[in-house]
């Protein structure tokens, strides 16, 4: 796999995740980003471990979850999934890295471009992809606190333990995703999917505030086993090189 990722991956040019250097980034003015219907209470959400990840969808009886401003302008990405990137221990889980900082997990909630009316088409083009990106921090393993906010995820992780299972979850799972966005400012730059293919075809939005998150809540994801019955340890993908990309922060 190793090697199959150098080949398909590191030799483009626009490939994620990344380090975000605080010295090199530009500061820029975007319009507000605005996201609707991601937290409602309508409908329900779906949650499975597809052997490599957990990955949260949203169906049922409630609006399309869409995002746009920032960044983004006048398009309108709507809402495919969360999934989750976590490590062996709580040091190293994140994917992209703040001043080579690592986080103990990050989340990506990924939405494609209404203009190109398929997910598979908005792969294609450089435009079709959104990739919110929030990143956590473990707390001290004999802590004893929870995130309530995210219990709707982590009680029922013990479901999916085998691949390819899929459990049901309130429908205001993503609840949590609201207080990193009461904080106006975000990083963003033009980027890759971070699993294979690795299509360049991602307009990044990282939220620099971090989300407490309990050792032992993460441990849950680690319980889950991948199609070889392995535990899903690590299911990152290392950090990649800028090569000449300019990374932004909203202020």
């Amino acid at each position: 796999m190793e090697s199959e990722e150098w080949i398909l991956g590191s030799q483009k040019s626009g490939q994620s995740p990344v380090n975000i250097d605080d010295k090199a980034v530009l500061p820029a003015k975007f319009p507000q980003l605005i996201l609707t219907g991601h937290w409602l209470n309508d409908g329900y959400a779906c949650m499975v471990n597809n052997g490599e990840t957990v990955k949260i969808t949203l169906t049922g009886d409630r609006i399309p979850s869409t995002i746009k401003g920032g960044p983004l302008l006048d398009d309108i990405y709507e809402f495919e999934n969360v999934h989750f990137h976590w490590g062996e221990n709580n040091c190293q889980g994140s994917e992209h890295t703040l001043n080579d900082t690592w986080f103990s997990m990050e989340a990506h909630a990924v939405h494609w471009n209404r203009k190109y009316t398929t997910f598979a088409e908005c792969v294609k083009h450089k435009d079709g992809i959104c990739v919110l990106a929030f990143l956590f921090l473990a707390t001290d393993k004999n802590c004893l606190w929870s995130n309530f906010h995210l219990e709707g995820i982590t009680d029922n992780l013990k479901y999916i333990h085998e691949p390819e299972i899929i459990t049901e979850i309130p429908a205001n799972c993503l609840h949590w995703m609201k207080n990193c966005l009461n904080v106006k400012s975000y990083y963003t730059y033009r980027g890759s999917l971070t699993t294979y293919p690795y299509n360049e075809c991602v307009t990044w939005i990282i939220f620099p505030k971090s989300i407490m998150i309990s050792a032992k809540q993460i441990d849950e994801f680690r319980k889950l086993k991948n199609n070889w019955n392995e535990e899903i340890k690590d299911n990152t993908r290392k950090v990649q090189i800028l090569r000449g990309r300019r990374i932004f922060f909203s202020c």
